[in-house]
């Protein structure tokens, strides 16, 4: 199997096929261990996934690849994915409330993108848990100088099509 040859000649980059480096599918693996005493083997299995997540592929193109049945495939995806979720917290840190207006300052930095410097859009609306209960039915689309009622909306429409200049 030409995939498993470029895995195991450790002089080759993973990239194009992976989409990781060999240095991150190693932590990758590393991170992902545990003790089993039957199966194919955690090392495997991390590449199948990772293969399988980095091409966006069926599970039957992901066994021909593989050389393996498509329940194996399917099998090995899922306990793979099952493993990530329960370990999320040893890799992933995710901001507190109060670090989330310096994280999105981080990002507007980052982004280099004039839109992002407006201080109002990265504060949340007042009416946001509204829209996510009681889902409004789409509507017309509004005309240049008419109003949504949601002013953080508006801004954002208004600076996207052009007709506000960012101060």
């Amino acid at each position: 199997m030409p995939i498993l040859r470029l895995w195991f000649n450790v002089e080759a980059e993973l990239k194009q096929d992976f989409r990781l480096s060999r240095r991150a599918m190693h932590d990758l693996q590393r991170l992902l261990q545990r003790e089993q005493d039957h199966g194919w083997g955690t090392q495997l299995e991390v590449l199948i996934y990772v293969y399988w997540l980095a091409h966006g592929l069926s599970y039957s193109v992901v066994s021909r690849v593989f050389n393996m049945p498509k329940s194996t495939v399917h099998r090995i995806i899922h306990r793979v994915a099952q493993h990530i979720m329960a370990n999320l917290k040893r890799a992933i840190s995710f901001p507190l409330a109060g670090e989330l207006h310096a994280v999105g300052q981080g990002f507007v930095k980052l982004s280099g993108r004039p839109a992002f410097n407006n201080e109002d859009l990265l504060e949340p609306d007042e009416d946001a848990d509204l829209d996510i209960l009681e889902p409004q039915p789409p509507c017309e689309p509004l005309a240049v100088n008419e109003s949504s009622g949601n002013a953080t909306r508006d801004r954002l429409a208004a600076l996207v099509s052009g007709h506000v200049q960012n101060p």
